[in-house]
């Protein structure tokens, strides 16, 4: 059980001479330094949490029925059975500590033992997609007694810049961060690249952990202690060799992740098989459907077999300077080759031929000499021929200059800043937390505004913009929202300044928009305006496709400073553009 379940049966008795003294954490103590203990001789894990004694001795009796390493199918279908986690040693090398790595489901629970009882300060750095998952996490920490803080970084590559590491140095300034206090980094590699930066700078280095969110982020990016962040001049140019204390790889995190996403951190899996692991290659060519997907048989065991020969690399040479031939450096192939973009932050993509790279436009690095790519395997080949296009029908990128908007990072919980009261009826302190024990799920916010008359819908020119009524737009956008892991809010109003204000509200949040303007879409320049702020994409849909009706609506003064346009496909339009933004990197 975790402690919250353990201090529900038990309370905070101080009575109990174990419990005299901040009994919160003397439980996490007492649980980290037994637990190992008793998962070292079990043969099989039954959580006991929110279940009746019933319940559990089932449990037990269907889990001891079965032998070693099988699951009940009463058990399953409940959960309460579960594998630890595997533990994956990088040793210590170049002067660094050894580590581990934990690769399994439910693993927050060992982020307190990672960082230890020297630390009274933990900052959580996550990137804005993962905004409620980073003040769980904050908060979970905080109930157990540390001071944490929340720091929420631009998603993706626009993270990596010294203006956001300077205002995280800023963050842990305030708050009094010292050397023996930890940093948290949350979400995929460019968030990790961040975080071990920001920790290997603070004081000239603290300890920091990294909870990777992507497949490339677990089985390389988070390995091995490369820190940097980008300039101008190219990719990774400033940083500093600084391995974490531990790293968490939780494959609920996965749940969630972009199929083109997942595919593309397969191709350093693949890589790792090429290098010292030939059955990693043999589990993918055996069934490579199921290798391209998470619910595949061979998940787990491609991800841990990937992240041994990582360790394995690392730990013999930090540096990986001695065997670069077999590292990230010697096959391009295997590895999109990240350039910054001030516009985009684009990211290479697969493609039938090898590696594709952002359109010149998005580009701002030096040209780098051209490798042949290595050859193929059968069925291992290029996967992303097959994936759906982005379904925007016009991209402002193409045709416009659009003026660059600096995206300025926000903490969640601003040191010196009160925190807001708890409200009575409102969701109990940790209850957030308590929800992530069943594993990581990455949740981005978007926003769907919608200007004049479309409150109407379903009534008002039925013939024109559909029989469908607001409500069932509203549930349209939520259910395929919930599906694509977004946390999805639809607003209506007729109140041109209301919709401003909304527009700023992303802005301000780094939120992705979907935007039907109504009528505003032909005249309003302070929309417009509005709309030119954005810090995250924003997609223009029109129910009805405006050029084939009155002339007027042929003007769109939002479409040279919008993401991309859809337009005639019914409610389809708002389901388009929500699929284009799950297209976005996220890390």
């Amino acid at each position: 059980m975790d402690v919250d379940e353990a201090v529900r049966r038990v309370g905070l008795n101080t009575a109990r001479p174990l419990l005299a003294v901040n009994p919160r954490r003397q439980w996490r103590e007492l649980m980290d330094a037994r637990r190992h203990l008793y998962e070292e001789v079990a043969r099989t894990v039954v959580a006991t949490d929110e279940h009746t004694p019933e319940e559990v001795a089932q449990a037990i009796i269907d889990a001891l029925e079965l032998p070693e390493g099988a699951v009940a199918p009463g058990v399953e279908s409940t959960g309460m059975t579960q594998q630890g986690p595997t533990r994956i040693q990088v040793a210590g090398s170049a002067g660094s500590d050894p580590y581990e790595v934990l690769v399994g489901h439910r693993l927050l629970g060992e982020l307190p033992q990672l960082i230890g009882d020297r630390a009274r300060r933990v900052a959580v750095l996550h990137p804005e997609a993962l905004a409620e998952t980073g003040e769980a996490v904050r908060q979970d920490l905080a109930d157990q007694g540390y001071e944490a803080i929340a720091i929420q970084l631009p998603n993706a590559e626009e993270a990596k810049t010294a203006e956001v590491a300077a205002y995280c140095w800023k963050a842990l300034g305030q708050t009094g961060f010292t050397r023996t206090d930890v940093v948290v980094g949350i979400g995929g590699g460019a968030t990790t690249d961040i975080a071990g930066f920001v920790a290997a700078t603070w004081l000239r280095g603290v300890r920091w952990i990294a909870v990777p969110t992507t497949v490339l982020g677990m089985v390389d990016a988070a390995i091995g202690g490369k820190t940097g962040i980008n300039t101008a001049e190219g990719k990774n140019l400033v940083g500093a060799f600084h391995p974490p204390a531990g790293v968490l790889c939780d494959l609920a995190a996965l749940e969630s992740l972009p199929v083109h996403d997942y595919v593309s951190g397969l191709a350093e899996v693949i890589k790792s098989g090429f290098i010292a692991d030939p059955v990693i290659l043999d589990l993918i060519e055996a069934d490579p459907e199921g290798a391209r997907t998470l619910a595949g048989p061979h998940t787990a065991e491609l991800i841990e077999r990937s992240i041994r020969v990582k360790a394995e690399v690392v730990s013999s040479d930090l540096k990986e300077a001695t065997c670069g031939r077999s590292s990230t450096t010697a096959t391009p192939w295997a590895t999109p080759s990240r350039r910054t973009s001030a516009t985009s932050g684009a990211t290479a993509r697969p493609s039938p031929s090898g590696w594709s790279s952002p359109p010149s436009s998005a580009r701002r690095t030096p040209r780098r000499r051209h490798r042949r790519p290595a050859p193929h395997r059968p069925g291992v080949g290029g996967p992303a021929a097959d994936l759906p296009r982005r379904p925007v029908a016009q991209a402002a990128g193409e045709h416009e200059d659009r003026q660059e908007v600096a995206r300025r990072p926000a903490a969640l919980h601003r040191p010196g800043r009160r925190r807001q009261a708890h409200r009575p009826g409102g969701p109990r302190p940790g209850r957030a937390a308590r929800r992530l024990r069943g594993g990581l799920r990455v949740t981005r916010r978007v926003l769907v505004l919608n200007g004049p008359n479309l409150g109407r819908l379903g009534s008002r020119e039925p013939d024109v913009y559909g029989a469908t009524s607001y409500a069932g737009l509203v549930e349209a956008c939520t259910d395929l929202g919930e599906e694509l892991g977004f946390a999805v809010e639809v607003r209506e109003t007729n109140d041109e300044g209301e919709l401003i204000r909304w527009l700023h509200e992303a802005a301000d949040g780094s939120i992705p928009v979907v935007l039907n303007p109504g009528a505003f879409t032909h005249y309003s320049y302070g929309m417009r305006d509005a709309a030119a702020q954005r810090t995250a994409p924003l997609i223009e849909v029109h129910i009805s496709n405006p050029y084939t009706r009155e002339e007027f609506r042929h003007t769109s003064v939002v479409a040279a400073v919008a993401t991309g346009t859809v337009a005639g496909f019914g409610i389809g339009s708002y389901r388009l553009a929500l699929r284009a933004l799950a297209d976005e990197p996220t890390g």
